[in-house]
């Protein structure tokens, strides 16, 4: 009974941090490069029931099945699904378009030993290890770090046909095996993900919209707290500030990239004033000219020195290793100036002058999904209701002695 009220509890809770996340996709339906995040759901390991034989066979107990214990939510993914691109005739907007390609993706160990996503197939390498066009996916524990010397092997005994389950967790035969097990370099077996000092640990594979490379602008961020460095964003709702510097929405000013594709910190894009054009951004991101010869913007350094060849750009970045700093903005794990760059790309995007990417929340589904919630929470608050119902006839009724 007690187990019951710990349980419906458990729910409720993971109900409404769920329900928080949904109303904060609804909330942003009209924001530019918005990314709706989608939430999950982790089980608790699952108990087992047994009944008491008092006939002394079975010692002494009789299993009769299992009990689920609660969920708990895990985390918010976002979800980097392109969003439409509207025109809207305002010189200051760019949009972007992803070019990240199609299909399965999944962690593997990068440079550095670090996480990185790879686009492939699945399937059982050498030592029967679980790989992605022969690199061995990474295991990661709870916060993502890589278990290093730990892989994810197929479990003989597995007698399925899926690797892993939608998630990267693993699947499970109608024995109860899980698809795969966790092993040394020398293939002996350490663990299964069933055990409890190991449940946090899994593969990562999914696809396009939740993993890969996707293009972002850098922009200098500068935290409430004072914290200072460089971070991305989607949203191209750019402005101009009091010193004529491009910024975006949040007031941070908008990186330049250089011939190379690298965000150059320090440097600033300074629209021209003097510029009598309609358009300020020509299709690679470089500026473009009036009737009289002024360019629409140039880019100048720390030192407002004019940096040649230096333009609007786009880089390239893992969304795995994205966390959301608010404001649609995005720190690539540090601000770091130095860190960030090293783990970004060039750009492949393609940017689209005078439109805006617009938010990929869907509000029909999330609306779905809100009300799905909400019964979800009063089935847990009407379960709670019965057991305090019983609970209080168990203390107060049964065993009465009626004089």
């Amino acid at each position: 009974m007690i187990r019951g009220l710990t349980t419906a509890a458990a729910g409720m809770v993971a109900d409404e941090r769920m329900q928080q996340l949904l109303a904060n996709n609804l909330a942003n339906l009209e924001t530019p490069g918005f990314k709706a995040s989608d939430g999950s759901m982790l089980s608790f390991p699952n108990q087992l029931l047994a009944a008491m034989d008092y006939s002394g066979e079975s010692g002494g107990k009789s299993p009769i099945g299992q009990l689920g214990t609660g969920v708990v939510f895990q985390e918010g993914v976002p979800l980097f699904s392109q969003g439409d691109l509207t025109q809207t005739g305002r010189n200051l907007d760019v949009g972007i378009r992803d070019q990240t390609p199609t299909g399965t993706y999944a962690t593997v160990v990068g440079p550095g030993g670090q996480p990185e996503s790879a686009a492939g197939t699945v399937t059982v390498g050498a030592g029967g290890r679980l790989s992605l066009d022969g690199q061995p996916l990474a295991v990661l524990d709870a916060n993502g770090n890589v278990l290093a010397g730990v892989y994810a092997i197929r479990n003989p005994a597995y007698q399925g046909q899926a690797l892993y389950a939608a998630d990267g967790e693993p699947d499970y035969d109608a024995s109860g095996n899980p698809s795969y097990l966790f092993a040394n370099a020398a293939g002996q077996v350490l663990a299964s993900p069933q055990d409890a000092a190991w449940q946090d640990a899994s593969i990562r594979v999914g696809n396009e919209q939740d993993m890969g490379w996707h293009s972002f602008f850098a922009v200098a961020y500068t935290s409430p707290e004072g914290a200072a460095g460089v971070a991305l964003t989607r949203d191209g709702h750019f402005e101009v500030n009091a010193q004529h510097t491009l910024v975006d929405a949040a007031g941070h000013a908008v990186l330049p990239v250089d011939a190379n594709g690298q965000p150059i910190v320090g440097a600033r894009i300074v629209i021209n004033p003097n510029y009598q054009g309609d358009t300020l951004f020509a299709a690679d991101g470089g500026p473009v000219f009036d009737a009289a010869g002024q360019p629409s913007y140039e880019v100048v350094g720390a030192n407002n020195q004019p940096l040649a060849g230096a333009r609007l750009g786009l880089v390239d970045a893992d969304v795995t290793q994205l966390q959301p700093l608010g404001e649609t903005e995005y720190m690539l794990g540090t601000l770091n100036p130095q860190t960030v760059i090293a783990a970004l790309r060039p750009g492949t995007g393609d940017l689209s002058p005078g439109s805006l990417e617009q938010s990929n929340a869907d509000a029909a589904s999330t609306v779905t999904n809100m009300m799905m919630v909400i019964g979800q929470y009063q089935a847990n608050q009407q379960v709670i209701q019965t057991e305090d119902t019983l609970l209080d006839k168990a203390v107060n009724d049964v065993g009465r002695v009626n004089l």
